[in-house]
């Protein structure tokens, strides 16, 4: 783990650096990276955890997607989330997709591997993205700006 705490911002920059990746499920590399792949990838480049998120398919199945987020963050009310916090979401009842918080021109954003565009993009929080938000986790060893 990291000497000391890692700031959102340093989170959002590491993050940011994977924009533009091509999508690949389960992918782990810059050759192709998923939703989770990014998380995996972005935490351990800063030393904030060394765990993946393994077993999951392209469509959520009961609450497995998100229990390795709860080994590895601190969960956090949806409300309270801030830059470089993670944000769970949900397609009908099942999580099944991830990506960071940021802020951009100070409105909130959501950079995340994009499956049906298939790359990493940041866009706004906005349109379907609240409503299908879950959960919200902090890197334990991050601290907000």
């Amino acid at each position: 783990m990291p000497a000391e705490p890692v700031t959102s911002e340093a989170i959002v920059a590491r993050a940011r650096t994977w924009l533009g990746t091509p999508w690949r499920h389960q992918g782990r590399s810059e050759r192709g990276v998923d939703c989770a792949g990014l998380v995996v990838l972005v935490a351990r480049a800063l030393g904030l955890a060394d765990h993946d998120v393994t077993g999951y398919g392209r469509h959520g199945s009961g609450l497995a997607f998100v229990n390795p987020f709860r080994a590895a963050m601190d969960p956090v009310p949806l409300a309270e989330a801030l830059p470089g916090d993670v944000l769970v979401f949900a397609d009908a009842a099942c999580p099944c997709h991830c990506g960071f918080r940021t802020e951009f021109r100070d409105a909130p954003h959501l950079l995340h591997a994009h499956a049906r565009r298939r790359r990493v993009i940041e866009e706004p929080y906005a349109g379907e993205w609240p409503a299908k938000a879950r959960f919200a986790f902090r890197f334990r060893y991050a601290r907000p700006d």
